[in-house]
């Protein structure tokens, strides 16, 4: 079986003949893992063994920004306030170019046998971010109105970019849209029901292509909300708010969990030996009967220890096999 069946496989709720696995990496850890500035991505999924090659179609948000002590560019505030600022928000125009830029992509990979996936976002995000928590918490009281509009300018424009795309190769996608804090959603349940839950699925109803859906933090108050959509993969499966064995239980023959090795801990603070038995655990424990694809908890760092990335590696390699 190879990398694309093996994932499709797997977020189908079935068994493959290992155990898949995929991340995302960050432009820094790319570097440190290939040991060169230059390269081309299947490299890096090569050398990492990853069944999947991933392109990234995001919609912006629309923030104010700022350079930390780090040398790091941070978010400082959101920049939709009123309707009024609704004329800064400029979506990228799905034109020839950025389609053709995505078609290239399928057609570099295409042969390659890796389970080929585009990561973008339904709007969550856009409006919590392009508002930020406060505005967002002052317009639900004073202007709702102008939520609706945001939301809808982000699920207006994935639902164009599903029409131009999901026939041109891709085998999966990925949602990114985070909600929650490690103690819970960032707002009321009913929140998520009343504002976001609506225009989450007219965008389900253009969903042809299997997917997935990313939230870190606490899912478990609105879980039963967000799987109403349909979703074939949940990740990353946060440790400490979430509870993948009991997710497995609960879940496992409606969704694929994806993710739960800690990022916070395990690949930045602890030691090789640590991370092998993580692997093994989540492995021998959510692997069971397949619907399970190892990944980190959130992403590969550059702040990870470079020999817990490799470790991570190899112990899925020694395994992963069913």
């Amino acid at each position: 079986m190879g990398p694309r069946e093996r994932v499709l496989k797997a977020l189908k709720r079935g068994q493959p003949d290992k155990v898949p696995f995929m991340d995302v990496v960050d432009s820094r850890m790319q570097s440190q893992i290939m040991g060169r500035a230059s390269f081309d991505q299947l490299e890096l999924v090569q050398k990492m063994q990853f069944d999947s090659l991933m392109y990234e179609a995001y919609p912006p948000f629309f923030v104010e920004k700022a350079v930390n002590d780090n040398g790091r560019e941070i978010i400082t505030a959101g920049a939709i306030r009123t309707r009024a600022d609704l004329a800064l928000v400029k979506m990228p125009t799905l034109d020839v170019t950025f389609i053709d830029n995505m078609k290239r992509f399928v057609d570099k990979y295409g042969g390659s046998g890796y389970a080929l996936y585009y990561r973008t976002r339904m709007g969550c995000a856009g409006v919590l971010n392009s508002m930020g928590l406060d505005n967002f918490s002052y317009a639900l009281l004073d202007d709702p109105k102008l939520v609706d509009m945001l939301m809808c300018i982000y699920a207006e424009w994935v639902i164009e970019l599903l029409e131009k795309t999901q026939g041109i190769g891709f085998d999966f996608l990925w949602f990114s849209d985070d909600l929650a804090y490690k103690s819970g959603p960032m707002f009321a349940p009913q929140v998520f029901r009343d504002v976001f839950l609506p225009p989450m699925r007219e965008i389900c109803r253009h969903i042809q292509l299997p997917w997935v859906f990313h939230s870190d933090g606490d899912l478990m108050p609105i879980i039963e909300d967000l799987l109403s959509l349909g979703m074939d993969g949940l990740n990353p499966i946060e440790p400490g708010p979430m509870d993948i064995n009991l997710l497995k239980e609960r879940y496992g023959k409606r969704i694929c969990l994806l993710g739960n090795i800690d990022l916070h801990r395990t690949l930045t603070q602890g030691t090789t030996k640590e991370v092998e038995e993580e692997v093994r655990q989540r492995i021998e424990s959510v692997g069971k009967g397949g619907g399970y694809i190892i990944a980190s908890s959130n992403s590969i760092t550059d702040y990870c220890k470079l020999e817990n990335v490799f470790a991570f590696r190899d112990a899925v390699l020694k395994y992963r096999a069913y």
